[in-house]
C-alpha cells in the first residue's frame, strides 16, 4: 500500500506541480484526495481478496520424553540440537537391577516346570496306590465273605471273623484316603491356562514383565527428531511420568500461516504460496497450501451446566491455514517458531498478482531492516 501511496503522489506531483496540466486548488486538491482514497481502498479489496497475506510460523509436535522405568542414568548418548534417527538410543537406566530380577524369575520358572513333572509323579504315585488299594480291597471282601460262611457253618471262630472284619475296614479307609490324595494330585496337575500350569503360567507373566521393564532401560527415539532440552546427566535418578527432555519429531515440522478471515476465498488447498522468511531476507520461497482446519479455539464453548454468555464468544481475528515446506529450503535449517510472511495468489490475480509478485519481491529485502 506504502508503495501505491508513493506512486500515486509522484502521479499527482506531476499532473499539479511539475507539468501544471491542472491548476493546484482546494477544490482539485480535495479531488485528487478523493481519488487517491478510492484507488488505494480498489486495490487493497482487490490484494485482499486475490492475493491475501499474513505471518507465519514453523510450528512441530514436541514429545515430553519419560522413561517406564525408574534408575539412575548410566549413559547419555544423544546430544541437544543434534539430528537423531529412529531407534538412536536417547539416554540408559542401570539395568543391573532390572536384569537380577529377570535371573530371578528365570530360576523360578525351572523350579516351577521341575515341579509340574513332580505333580504328575505324584498324580502317577498316588493312581498307583488307589489301584493296589482296590485290589486289596476286593480280595478282603472276598476273604470277609468266605469266613462269614465259615462262621455261619461253625467252621470258623467268630474272632478269627473279627479279625478279617478290622483288616477289611482298614484297607477301606486306606483306599478312600488313597482317593483323595488322588484327586488332590490329579487337581494341582491339571490346573493349567491355556495348557500352561497356572504356577508355571503365573511366573511367566512376571518374566515377560521383568523383561519388558529390562528394555525400557534403554529408552530410543520414535523417529526421527531433535532433542532440544535436555534436563538430564549422568547420575540423576530419572523416574517414571517424569519429563527429562523434549524431543522434536522431523515429520511432523509444518509451516502455520495466518491469515485474515476475509482471504479465504482464494485461500484454499493447492492455492500457491510465496513465503519470505524474516532470517532470509531477499529470498522468495514457494510453496501450497495443504489444509485449512475446521477449528480454533475462540469457537470452543466448554461443557458447562451454565449457559454461554454473549460476551464470552469471540471470534478469531485471524484463521490458520497449513503450508507446504518449500523444496528450495532445507529441512534441517528450519527452527520451531521461524516467523516470516505469506502471500497467497488466487489462479485469476492476474495484473493484481504480478503487482503483489512485485511487493513480495520488495518486501523480502525489507526483511533485512
Amino acid at each position: 500500500m506504502l508503495i501505491i501511496l508513493t506512486l500515486y503522489l509522484v502521479l499527482v506531483w506531476l499532473v499539479f506541480f511539475r507539468l501544471k496540466l491542472v491548476r493546484w486548488g482546494w477544490a482539485s486538491g480535495t479531488l485528487a484526495g478523493l481519488v487517491g482514497a478510492f484507488i488505494l481502498a480498489v486495490f487493497l479489496a482487490m490484494f485482499n481478496y486475490l492475493t491475501p497475506s499474513g505471518s507465519f510460523v514453523v510450528i512441530s509436535r514436541v514429545m515430553e520424553v519419560a522413561p517406564n522405568v525408574s534408575g539412575e542414568v548410566v549413559e547419555i548418548p544423544a546430544k541437544p540440537n543434534e539430528p537423531v534417527k529412529a531407534g538412536a538410543v536417547l539416554f540408559r537406566i542401570d539395568p543391573a537391577p532390572f536384569q537380577y530380577k529377570v535371573n530371578q524369575l528365570e530360576a523360578s520358572l525351572a523350579q516351577a516346570r521341575q515341579q509340574v513333572k513332580q505333580l504328575k509323579a505324584s498324580y502317577e504315585q498316588a493312581t498307583a496306590n488307589v489301584d493296589g488299594l482296590t485290589k486289596q480291597l476286593a480280595f478282603h471282601t472276598q476273604r470277609l465273605a468266605d469266613y462269614r460262611k465259615l462262621v455261619s457253618e461253625d467252621a470258623q471262630a467268630e474272632f478269627k471273623l473279627q479279625d478279617v472284619q478290622v483288616q477289611y475296614d482298614t484297607v477301606e479307609f486306606q483306599l478312600q484316603a488313597a482317593k483323595a490324595t488322588q484327586l488332590s494330585a490329579q487337581l494341582a496337575m491339571e490346573s493349567e491356562i491355556g495348557g500352561v500350569n497356572t504356577s508355571v503360567a503365573q511366573i511367566l507373566a512376571q518374566l515377560d514383565h521383568a523383561k519388558w521393564e529390562l528394555e525400557q532401560t534403554t529408552i530410543r527415539a520414535v523417529s526421527d527428531g531433535v532433542v532440544t532440552i535436555m534436563a538430564l546427566s549422568v547420575g540423576d535418578r530419572a523416574m517414571p511420568a517424569r519429563s527429562v527432555l523434549s524431543f522434536i519429531v522431523a515429520d511432523d515440522v509444518v509451516i502455520t500461516g495466518m491469515f485474515p478471515p476475509n482471504g479465504f476465498k482464494t485461500i484454499r488447498p493447492g492455492a500457491q504460496v510465496k513465503l519470505v522468511f524474516d532470517d532470509d531476507p531477499g529470498r522468495i520461497h514457494e510453496a501450497t497450501v495443504t489444509a485449512i482446519p475446521q477449528g480454533v479455539g475462540q469457537g470452543q464453548i466448554a461443557v458447562s451446566g451454565t449457559l454461554a454468555r454473549v460476551g464470552s464468544i469471540g471470534g478469531a481475528k485471524v484463521y490458520p491455514a497449513a503450508i507446504s515446506i518449500p523444496k528450495t529450503i532445507d529441512r534441517s535449517q528450519l527452527r520451531l517458531g521461524m516467523p516470516g510472511t505469506a502471500t497467497v495468489f488466487a489462479d485469476n490475480a492476474g495484473v493484481i498478482g504480478l503487482l503483489m509478485s512485485i511487493l513480495v519481491w520488495i518486501g523480502s529485502y525489507t526483511a533485512y531492516l
